[in-house]
């Protein structure tokens, strides 16, 4: 019988101060490492990968909301202008690039759950917990000044409904406005009333998107894991869908309008 005894000396693997940096020995023998460039692959994806965890993607927060943000949307007409609405029933303009309060839009007695602008940026709708829908006038600011007339402003309507809101959206390039709670309801802004009103289900709908290139088409989600698919023409619903998990929010593609993004939980 014959044992085979692979021998190292000490000194070439020992540090001889603790400054020194510890040998590695290795065999780059191509023909023993064939797994060599699936390796180097992996090792190239993890630190790309580990540099843009690092990258430190956070620049900045802004400060102002005393209860937790329960829905926000943007201006379609001022990239660097968000809005955002809060538990408490505020609601307030932000500036990106300054990072500060341009206006605040006080009036929801309760948590505020949902936001929408108009297509010409000059009119927020916003819905939330205490049965009312409100339109804002949106204060419009001028290149050369950044300041807006005034720091608070007054709702131009307020419509009072029966149930609570859970989502509102507008409608593309006209002045009607769709909201969704226990049922789907589309207002005008001319009339203190719904236009139109579907129901299809007991369920509570908690999201309702526009199409963006057919405005009379709108989708909804709710909280039975149904998507829905309503035409404003035929005045009833189109389609509906059951998905495995219920659906948080619905975004069209604004290039390809038949496409629709669902985020479930």
């Amino acid at each position: 019988m014959k044992v085979n005894v692979i021998s190292r000396s000490t000194d070439e693997y020992t540090k001889e101060r603790s400054q020194d940096l510890q040998r590695v020995f290795r065999n780059f023998d191509p023909s023993i490492r064939t797994q060599e460039k699936a390796v180097e692959y992996v090792r190239a994806c993890n630190a790309a990968k580990l540099e843009k965890i690092f990258a430190r993607p956070f620049v900045g927060a802004m400060d102002g909301h005393i209860d937790s943000i329960s829905c926000m949307a943007k201006n379609p007409n001022h990239l660097t202008r968000i809005f955002s609405g809060s538990m408490d029933g505020d609601i307030r303009l932000w500036d990106i690039a300054s990072r500060r309060t341009v206006c605040q839009f006080p009036g929801h007695q309760g948590a505020v759950q949902g936001l929408a602008v108009s297509t010409d940026g000059r009119v927020l709708v916003s819905c939330g917990t205490d049965s009312t829908v409100r339109l804002w006038g949106v204060p419009v600011s001028t290149l050369l000044e950044d300041d807006v007339s005034s720091d608070k402003s007054a709702p131009l309507e307020t419509y009072v409904w029966k149930n609570a809101f859970r989502a509102v959206d507008h409608q593309w390039n006209f002045d009607r406005f769709a909201t969704g709670g226990a049922g789907v309801d589309i207002w005008n802004h001319n009339r203190s009333a719904p236009e139109q009103s579907f129901e299809w289900g007991t369920d509570t709908v908690v999201s309702i998107k526009f199409n963006p290139g057919q405005p009379d088409i709108l989708a909804t989600s709710a909280s039975d894991r149904s998507i829905a698919i309503y035409d404003l023409r035929m005045g009833k619903p189109a389609a509906k869908f059951i998905m495995r998990t219920r659906t948080n929010s619905i975004s069209w593609n604004p290039m390809e309008p038949i496409n629709f993004t669902a985020v479930s939980m």
